[in-house]
């Protein structure tokens, strides 16, 4: 009997790898020009990078069949300190002057970019937003063991979500500023033990985020995935509290140093995403080459084992007037109202009092075995 059980233990725990395995592929080498890439989007059907500290002002498209750079565009008031990511909006491109090694830098800033200015011209002017961190108070240099440093960070409704590479914890810290031109203080919303450093980010749709990294031992690359993303701003920026998580192998082995991640398309369950890595070397030696790769990632199982139909929770009444109640328990209730606001919290019970709420339309949200459930209700 015992064997039996660890037979379909074993069978079934095969099965959950495969279908959480990520599928990687190699697309092209980087010309060396971008020996250093750290940043990466895809905008226009290209793929857009630039280098890391010390080098140019300067963005590079990249033809994505063959790797080739298509077009340089200079930011013409900007200089590169350490660029560390690239992300976008409807309107803008951000680039982040956010790297810090040592933990004492104290003109950290991103360089917004209006599109319509870089789809037509090649020397462009950015627009500035400069932060620090609200609880950083000590700017001593501490190279490679501070929590300080920041490589991604992704662009959410009106708020720009940094994502600290924390080399003293190994953990990552998420920040929030606004993105408006101006000095702000990042307020730090969330925090998650990475057990790695975090080197990119990207935001799918208003649903997904993807971090990419490596542990900082031997360079061993992986993939963490934040889905059901269930945050609002301004009241709720709590990334990983509110959703879900999963920390994905890339399979790639070690010495990968990945430094940006980008979102292609989804079909279905897949989706497609572009990771780049910096070239590597050893004196003379060249020991990985800077280049993109592909990953798809089937995700499938997490549909399967954390979608639950909206009516596996029954709400009553519906209207309501001073009290909700549900036919299970359930780990967080969140009530929003009309203009996106928490109104009311409450954690594991099954009965809510709304008598504060006034009449009106709201958004339910009921976070239940690992899943987030949205409902209508009316009072």
């Amino acid at each position: 009997m015992k064997f039996h059980f660890l037979f379909y233990l074993c069978l079934f725990s095969i099965f959950q790898i495969k279908a959480q395995s990520v599928v990687t592929s190699d697309k092209f080498n980087l010309p060396q020009t971008v020996a250093e890439t750290s940043g990466l989007i895809y905008y226009n059907n290209k793929l857009i990078t630039h280098n890391d500290s010390g080098n140019a002002a300067e963005l590079y498209e990249i033809n994505t069949i063959n790797g080739s750079i298509n077009r340089t565009v200079n930011i013409t008031n900007a200089s590169n300190i350490d660029w560390e990511d690239i992300a976008q909006d409807n309107t803008y491109i951000y680039v982040g002057d956010i790297g810090n090694n040592n933990g004492s830098r104290t003109d950290l800033k991103f360089y917004r970019i209006l599109k319509t200015d870089f789809d037509t011209n090649t020397n462009i002017t950015a627009e500035v937003i400069n932060y620090t961190y609200e609880n950083q108070t000590d700017f001593t240099p501490n190279p490679n063991n501070n929590d300080w440093d920041s490589e991604g960070f992704v662009i959410y409704d009106n708020y720009i979500l940094i994502f600290s590479k924390n080399w003293a914890n190994n953990e990552v810290d998420v920040y929030a500023i606004p993105n408006t031109i101006g000095s702000h203080s990042a307020i730090k919303v969330s925090n998650y033990n990475a057990e790695g450093l975090v080197t990119g980010a990207d935001i799918v749709g208003l649903n997904k985020i993807y971090l990419s990294g490596y542990s900082e031992a031997d360079l061993t690359p992986f993939l963490i995935e934040i889905y059901n993303l269930n945050i609002n701003t301004p009241s709720n920026l709590d990334v990983f509290t509110s959703s879900n998580t999963v920390k994905l192998d890339i399979s790639l082995g070690t010495l990968n140093q990945v430094e940006a991640i980008c979102f292609i398309e989804t079909n279905g369950f897949i989706d497609t995403l572009y990771i780049s890595n910096e070239k590597i070397t050893a004196g003379s030696f060249t020991i990985q080459e800077a280049k993109i790769r592909e990953l798809t990632v089937d995700n499938s199982i997490l549909n399967t084992s954390n979608f639950i139909k909206n009516d596996v929770i029954k709400l009553y009444p519906n209207p309501f007037e001073n009290v909700i109640q549900l036919s299970d328990n359930v780990e967080s209730i969140k009530i929003y109202n009309n203009l996106g606001n928490c109104v009311l919290q409450q954690d594991f019970t099954k009965t809510i009092n709304t008598s504060k709420l006034t009449c009106g339309f709201y958004i339910i949200s009921l976070k239940y075995k690992n899943s987030v459930i949205t409902k209508k209700i009316l009072k």
